[in-house]
């Protein structure tokens, strides 16, 4: 009887516990990864940085690049 009282409370307390894990998850947007496998999720996660790249670079090489545009002349 003493076993069952102790494998009653194991079983509630690790009810309890997946149940907080779960409801912190969802509170704070966290990802759940039990079986703690790579997940791409951190990855997926990030801004996207392509934007300002782009905006680095001149729209059209050849209109601003006063090199290129003695080399065409030339030419």
């Amino acid at each position: 009887m003493a076993s069952s009282i102790g494998s009653l409370k194991r079983v509630l307390a690790e009810a309890a516990v997946k149940g907080v894990t779960e409801a912190r998850a969802k509170i704070f947007g966290h990802v759940l990864n039990p079986t703690g496998k790579k997940s791409p999720h951190k990855i997926l996660r990030k801004k996207l940085i392509g934007d300002k790249i782009a905006e680095w670079y001149p729209r059209d090489i050849m209109k601003g690049d006063p090199s290129i545009m003695k080399r065409t002349e030339q030419d």
